[in-house]
């Protein structure tokens, strides 16, 4: 016996609308205005996790849930119309999933997201291979924290692959560890990160945003926040539970990853991509 669940329902509901629409308004015969377009140039990367109920949260952030607001049936009954429409409910934190930082997060004095340079979250960006700092517990040799020696090798690969990390830069860190565990609880409660030192190297050459596949920036044994903190001194801002970097590694690319407009925002949800020519 096949058990279909109200998401697949609600899926199928959906194709079939899309289908009847589109035989009575045109003919069978004409093409999706516009399908030539889809073709483009440059190659894209989505570099963003799902947003979903029981996603991995941290534990100082609200869950996230996705109540349905309206289904295409009751839409119809309580509404008294012949067309349903559906939708959710989205209950989320400003820092659930792919997410960047606003300044005001971790500094009393930093700026909320709609206040802050758009420029500092899409633009010229490379990508380091840190995956040299891997996680272990216990870690008495700090094998896990990306000191600034481990982003000088880091940074001798993008320079042996003909990049180098210029001012003005958004760097991202791809630590071999996000795309492994996420969504498992591994993922969300243990992570490779940034030392002061290491983090501090990166923000004395001047890029705006750092970025990680990791759930955070910060080791996350580092009761110091040091990641963050190096953020708070230099007014950079930072983007956390990115996927797919492992694609990027050593390689130059323009990153898009923009916040919504929220007043007074902490951070926000973001669609992140990288585009390679």
């Amino acid at each position: 016996m096949t058990v279909t669940t109200r998401a697949e329902l609600v899926a199928e509901g959906q194709r079939k609308a899309l289908h009847e629409a589109a035989v009575r308004t045109a003919p069978a015969s004409t093409p999706l205005l516009g399908s030539g377009l889809l073709d483009r140039p440059q190659k894209l990367i989505d570099l963003t996790r799902p947003l979903y109920e029981g996603m991995p949260m941290w534990f100082g952030h609200q869950k996230t849930f996705t109540p349905t607001n309206q289904d295409h049936e009751g839409f119809k009954l309580l509404h008294q119309t012949e067309i349903g429409f559906y939708a959710r409910n989205l209950i989320i934190s400003e820092h659930a999933g792919t997410h960047t930082d606003a300044t005001i997060e971790y500094d009393p004095a930093g700026l909320p997201i709609e206040k802050l340079a758009l420029e500092m979250y899409y633009g010229s960006a490379v990508c380091l291979d840190m995956s040299e700092a891997q996680w272990s517990d216990p870690d008495p040799d700090c094998r896990g924290w990306a000191t600034e020696d481990v982003v000088r090798r880091a940074e001798a690969k993008l320079e042996a692959a003909g990049e180098s990390i210029r001012p003005g830069d958004i760097v991202l860190a791809w630590f071999d560890y996000g795309d492994r565990h996420f969504p498992t609880p591994q993922y969300i409660n243990h992570n490779p990160g940034f030392s002061w030192d290491g983090l501090e190297y990166l923000a004395n050459k001047g890029i705006v945003n750092i970025g990680t596949d990791c759930s955070a920036i910060d080791n996350s044994a580092d009761d110091k926040f040091s990641g963050h903190m190096v953020c708070k001194k230099y007014g950079l801002v930072n983007t956390e539970h990115l996927a797919n970097l492992g694609q990027l590694v050593n390689k130059r690319f323009q990153f898009y990853g923009l916040p919504l407009f929220i007043t007074g925002g902490t951070g926000s949800p973001i669609r992140a991509v990288a585009i390679l020519d």
